[in-house]
């Protein structure tokens, strides 16, 4: 892969559901592949460690997102996760759902991108519930009790539950209706 002058690229990693592993540029990459892994550097055996040699950036002890965290967290959200919003992330703010603090971590997992009027009705307007999971998503509840839920872009909605039997319909008859 050839990069233009002056640019550069993020590579994302996901799983096969779409959820963002980690992200890295070119350069870490290159590194990572002529380190390979710390604990088994030498493949005595032929066959692979599995070991993750790059994942999500390590939770730091402070407010501001380290500069793989900010990365991580803007490549998987790409623009302000407020439902129905869209504007890109290059005018969003990494805003820590669970405030820092109020015990709050800054790590891939609090952090979120919101626009600036959204981070600021997240902030300061009463009633407004935010939960982000572990893999990205964000739900929103307004202060009248609606709730919306926005997934990573580029990430897949889980599968549709099955059905439950009917009430009418004894689970241990196997016996068609006569």
């Amino acid at each position: 892969m050839r990069i233009p002058d002056g640019d550069s690229v993020t590579l994302a990693l996901t799983d096969t559901d779409g959820t963002l592993r980690a992200t890295g540029i070119l350069d870490q990459l290159r590194r990572l592949a002529r380190r390979g892994c710390p604990d088994h550097p030498a493949d005595r055996d032929g066959e692979d460690c599995e070991c993750a040699v790059l994942d999500r950036p390590e939770p730091v002890d402070r407010y501001t997102p380290s500069p793989a965290q900010d990365r991580f967290v803007r490549t998987r959200d790409r623009t302000c996760r407020f439902p129905t919003c869209g504007r890109r992330v290059g005018w969003a703010d990494a805003d820590h759902v669970i405030p820092h603090a109020c015990g709050g971590a800054t790590d891939c997992a609090n952090p979120c991108c919101l626009c600036r009027s959204h981070h600021r009705l997240k902030t300061f307007a009463r009633g407004w519930r935010f939960h982000l999971s572990p893999d990205g998503v964000l739900t929103v509840t307004t202060p009248s009790g609606i709730t919306r839920t926005t997934r990573p872009p580029g990430m897949r909605p889980p599968p549709p539950a099955p059905d439950p039997p009917p009430d009418d319909v004894d689970p241990g008859d196997d016996q068609p209706p006569s």
